[in-house]
């Protein structure tokens, strides 16, 4: 991993820390359907790492950097063979899921707290940057879909 990816890595961890601590907060208050949807942290947490395989997935390979940045970012000790094996088991789903469900999960919180759905938003984008610049340099295809991220997201 290189420096860059270490500097914003250190950042996305505190602001997904922060992040779940509040998804705790909102969840304790009882403004979020428990029942149907599960532990909010849990939910937002597969949610974003949804989003950060399928931006590893956009250059077409799983690599050594991206799998350490995706373990720092999860408390996870996966492989990339490992990762890429976990994209192509959930491959139907995964190949719409990044915009689609990261949109579907800001509506979703949008329903509950504005403030906390821009910071969910926020933290998907950045998630993206990191793992785009964890190998030295975004691929043009990964930056085309953290651009159509960037763009759905708005």
């Amino acid at each position: 991993m290189n420096t860059k990816a270490t500097i914003e890595l250190k950042h996305f961890s505190q602001d997904l820390e922060a992040f779940l601590f509040a998804c705790d907060e909102l969840e304790n208050s009882g403004r979020w359907d428990l029942g149907n949807l599960g532990p909010m942290a849990v939910y937002f947490e597969a949610d974003l790492f949804a989003v950060c395989l399928q931006v590893m997935r956009a250059d077409g390979v799983f690599e050594t950097p991206e799998a350490e940045v995706v373990n720092a970012m999860f408390g996870t000790s996966y492989t990339p063979r490992q990762l890429s094996e976990l994209y192509d088991s959930a491959a139907p789903v995964a190949t719409t899921y990044a915009e689609e469900d990261a949109q579907s999960a800001l509506a979703l919180l949008a329903q509950v707290d504005l403030a906390l759905r821009d910071r969910y938003r926020d933290l998907l984008l950045k998630a993206c940057d990191v793992i785009a610049v964890s190998d030295g340099d975004a691929e043009k295809s990964e930056r085309m879909l953290i651009a159509a991220m960037r763009e759905a997201l708005a």
